[in-house]
C-alpha cells in the first residue's frame, strides 16, 4: 500500500450504517477484507471520473437500460467487502436483484466497474478489486490510466489495453452500442 492511501480501521466488520455515517470529506471508503481504506483524488481523477460518468448517463438514459452510478456508490459484496468504483453501471434487470432499497448500498456487483487510477493506487490493490468485481458478478472493467493515457479492457476472459487517442472504447455486451475515442476521455482531464 503506498503511504497516500490512509487506513482509517482494521475493525473486522463494518455495518452499513456505520460506513454510510463516516464523515462527508471528499475522501473515498471502501472496504476491502474487514479494512476501511480511504484515499482522496486529485483533479485530474475527478475530472475524468465526471466525463465518463457524464458520457455514460447519456448513453444509458437515451437507451432506458439501466443506471449509472459515481464513486459515492457502495457495492456491497460481502459482509467484509465493500467496493465503490470510480464510475459503474448497473443494468435494470440486475438492479432489480440487487437493490434493496434507495437509501442502502447495492447488494451485488455492477456490469461495468471503472476504476480511475491514482498516485495511491498499487498495481496489487487494482487486480484484487478486479479478482472481486468478476467474483461477484461484474462482466466488464475499465482500468483508466490517465498518466499514460491508456484504459485497459477487462472481461472474463481477455484484457485489451488501448493506448492511441483514435482507440474506440466499446461497451461490449454489457453497453451494446457504447463507443468513444479514447481521446475523448483524455480531453476531459
Amino acid at each position: 500500500m503506498d503511504q497516500a492511501t490512509i487506513f482509517y480501521s482494521t475493525k473486522r466488520y463494518w455495518t452499513d450504517n456505520e460506513l454510510m455515517s463516516l464523515p462527508n470529506d471528499g475522501r473515498k471508503y471502501e472496504l476491502i477484507e474487514g479494512e476501511l481504506l480511504m484515499s482522496p483524488v486529485g483533479m485530474n481523477h475527478s475530472l475524468i471520473c465526471v466525463g465518463l460518468v457524464a458520457l455514460l448517463t447519456r448513453f444509458v438514459q437515451r437507451k432506458k437500460i439501466g443506471a449509472v452510478f459515481d464513486s459515492s456508490m457502495g457495492f456491497r459484496l460481502s459482509r467484509r467487502l465493500l467496493l465503490s468504483p470510480d464510475v459503474s453501471y448497473v443494468s435494470k434487470a440486475r438492479l432489480k436483484e440487487i437493490m434493496v432499497a434507495p437509501e442502502k448500498f447495492l447488494y451485488g456487483a455492477p456490469d461495468l466497474a471503472v476504476e480511475v487510477l491514482s498516485p495511491s493506487d498499487t498495481l496489487d490493490m487494482i487486480e484484487r478489486k478486479l479478482d472481486k468485481y468478476f467474483h461477484y458478478g461484474t462482466r466488464l472493467a475499465w482500468v483508466v490510466d490517465s498518466q499514460r493515457r491508456t484504459v485497459s479492457v477487462h472481461s472474463l476472459d481477455a484484457v485489451t489495453k488501448l493506448s492511441r487517442s483514435s482507440d474506440t472504447l466499446s461497451g461490449g455486451e454489457v453497453l451494446p452500442g457504447f463507443k468513444c475515442k479514447l481521446g475523448r476521455i483524455f480531453a476531459l482531464d
